[in-house]
């Protein structure tokens, strides 16, 4: 339990002193993050010096209790690594402006007074890096600080670092902004979820579930709740926790998290923490991981900014050599390059990303946007993509005696209830419109991307595809392969049903084309896309058909499940940059493949934790937008880069001649630092 003290409080803001925080050097960047990912929290200040920590957050939503509980509950010794930058605020930048208008009044070495307590803390921050042996641009501004102070020239020192602190707090705010709006974006979509009660099962709203409550799960079911495993063994795909894609094993006795989906298996969990309680974590790590994690680009102009602070030091020492001219040197070392190629692209990447979510679309980071621009084939997976995924039952076939249409129907949907998938949900629904009894069966087992095994009159019985029931479970499919043909021509998708391994019935479903299909797939090929491909698990025939309708230049038809990954992987060893839109659980392993993985809106969890990319409107419109965006992300953070290169070297130029007074020299660096910024915050509003 963490000790809390409250040291004032009013609705919409708290603070605390959280004595454990001195004990944990690196925990509050982590703590920060878990806290902004709860759904009402606006800011977080920590000072882990002080031991203080600064909450606002919306009354409506939160208060003071929650929070403390909150708190109480957390366990620092599960903290990962996350630097805290020091929070710039309204009031520190009102300091620094005042201090420098100060330096306009006070005569002489007066001005010394407001300046050395404001720019102490960046002067200390860069010796202490210097101390390190490392050479950055908090080195470089330390320097060109002290050399001012040396000079007396109070003026320039306080110009310079009222810019400094300004640049820092509009990147922090637009980052802030952009995490906030995300976190939003990330809270848990309502679902249906099996529950237990009094021995028996019943379907709610995963947001009605109770603490203590028993949900019932099998494979590609989301976990809602944080609890632990009363029955039953599964793999447990963590991807949205700890960004592994590869499930682990869980039992009984086993812990497991909310936003973590099961993979394959069936089991019980006791719900114990619920709702907001339940969500932070994941929430948090995806900001973690996919905000910061810094694309190609970022690492370059990292590398580039802290090579231009060797170049800066050079030319300065190099104008002191020729010269012996203080004031020069002082020009010379207050203009870098890094602080516009550093600031700028972070910002740059996290107004489109902004401005994306504001789109419908929802961008998981800089990397995102960066592969988006290389891709010159997209991979359409047909189902839920091209087509809106709404099944409907078109034809009931019984291939025995001893069942009719409606009977065979009825024994499907009882058994196709316990699955979310489209299929099944089409067949349910045909059931209750012809108001068909539930047949009684036995456990059901769901073979995740195949189908699902239960018991009737004591003897097996299995739903699924024919893959599945004729390669995996040895049912026999010769005497039907005309009515088979005759359907899959259709190009309608068949569940095949089998009773004691012999096959009893079919079930035709259709699915209608997206609307807006041709026209996006030619808006593609007009922003540069070469290869359009289609995968689908449909007939030759129906598939070209489909493919010459749409203008797709390759078609895999008859794709199974594990075909999906293996596909991507053929067209990128023949150097195909692939984008694959996908929404089914067994899409994620291609989604991972893929150079970038698109989810739609109605997919999966699974899909969508495993997506670089996910759609927020159910259209494919939003895929053009996707490549439109990433394209003038890109423009921007190039433009910027050769911007604040031309600049910067004309101003040192001038500062290496003696053309520019160190104050002149300060205002034009921080100035072009200020604009490029600028520049990059209004792309989120464009």
């Amino acid at each position: 339990m963490n000790k809390l003290i409250v040291k004032s409080y009013y609705p919409g803001r708290i603070r605390f002193k959280l004595a454990i925080l001195a004990h944990f050097e690196n925990a509050a960047g982590w703590l920060k993050q878990g806290l902004l990912a709860i759904q009402g929290v606006k800011s977080v200040r920590i000072n882990q010096a002080a031991k203080s920590l600064v909450i606002e957050y919306d009354p409506l939503l939160l208060n003071n209790d929650v929070l403390k509980h909150r708190l109480q509950q957390i366990d620092l010794t599960q903290a990962s690594d996350i630097e805290l930058d020091h929070e710039y605020t309204k009031g520190e930048i009102t300091l620094n402006l005042l201090g420098s208008l100060s330096t306009l009044f006070l005569p002489g070495r007066i001005g010394a007074l407001t300046t050395l307590p404001l720019i102490a803390d960046t002067i200390f921050n860069g010796a202490k890096i210097l101390a390190d042996k490392k050479i950055k641009v908090e080195v470089l501004d330390a320097i060109a600080l002290s050399l001012s102070v040396y000079r007396g020239d109070y003026k320039t020192a306080m110009l310079t670092q009222s810019l400094l602190t300004l640049g820092e707090y509009m990147e922090q705010q637009t980052s802030r902004k952009s995490d906030q709006l995300l976190a939003e974006l990330m809270q848990p979509k309502i679902s249906d979820v099996w529950i237990e009660r009094d021995k028996q099962k019943i379907l709610i709203k995963s947001d009605k579930i109770k603490q203590q409550e028993i949900l019932v799960l099998g494979p590609g079911d989301a976990i809602p709740v944080d609890g632990h495993i009363l029955s039953g063994e599964a793999l447990i795909n963590q991807a949205s926790l700890t960004g592994e894609s590869v499930p682990v094993a869980r039992e009984s006795g086993a812990y497991v998290y909310a936003g973590t989906l099961v993979q394959e298996g069936n089991i019980k969990v006791i719900a114990e923490k619920v709702g907001c309680e339940a969500t932070t974590a994941r929430i948090a790590q995806f900001i973690a991981s996919s905000l910061s994690q810094k694309s190609e680009i970022q690492e370059v102009t990292q590398e580039m900014a802290d090579r231009r602070v060797n170049i800066t030091l050079a030319v300065g020492g190099a104008v002191f050599a020729l010269t012996q001219d203080i004031n020069r040197v002082a020009s010379v070392f207050l203009v870098d390059y890094s602080c516009a190629l550093k600031l700028s692209t972070p910002v740059a990447f996290k107004s489109m990303i902004y401005r994306a979510a504001k789109q419908g679309i929802l961008l998981k980071g800089g990397r995102a946007i960066e592969q988006a621009v290389k891709i010159d084939t997209c991979v359409f997976d047909k189902t839920g993509t091209l087509t809106y995924g709404d099944m409907e039952v078109s034809d009931v076939i019984c291939l025995d005696t001893k069942n009719n249409a409606k009977q065979l129907l009825a024994i499907a949907a009882s058994v196709e209830e316990h699955c979310h998938h489209p299929l099944s949900q089409a067949i349910v629904n045909a059931a209750k419109h012809h108001k068909l009894p539930h047949i009684e069966h036995g456990e059901v087992e769901y073979v995740i991307a195949h189908g699902l095994k239960s018991h009737l009159n004591d003897k097996e019985l299995i739903l699924g595809s024919r893959h599945f029931l004729e390669s995996h479970e040895g049912i026999d499919f010769k005497n039907h392969e005309e009515t088979i043909e005759i359907l899959e021509q259709q190009g309608l998708h068949l569940l095949f049903v089998s009773h004691h391994q012999q096959l009893i019935g079919l079930i035709a479903l259709k699915d209608h084309l997206r609307k807006e299909a041709y026209e996006v797939l030619q808006g593609l090929k007009k922003r540069g896309i070469k290869k359009l491909v289609l995968l689908t698990g449909d007939k030759q025939a129906p598939a070209d058909k489909l493919a010459k309708k749409l203008g797709i230049d390759v078609v895999f038809a008859q794709a199974t499940p594990e075909d999906k990954a293996n596909i991507v992987k053929q067209l990128q060893r023949q150097g195909d940059k692939v984008l694959y839109i996908g929404d089914g659980v067994n899409d994620a392993p291609a989604l991972t493949m893929a150079d970038i993985g698109l989810a739609m809106n109605k997919s999966t969890e699974l899909a969508q934790q495993t997506a670089d990319v996910v759609l927020l409107q159910d259209d494919l419109y939003g895929i053009e937008k996707m490549l439109d965006i990433s394209h003038e992300a890109m423009r921007l953070i190039n433009s910027n880069i050769r911007l604040a290169e031309v600049v910067n070297t004309g101003i040192m130029g001038a500062a290496a001649l003696g053309w520019l007074n160190p104050a002149a020299s300060a205002l034009l660096h921080n100035g072009t630092t200020l604009a490029v910024i600028l520049r990059s915050l209004a792309a989120k509003d464009a």
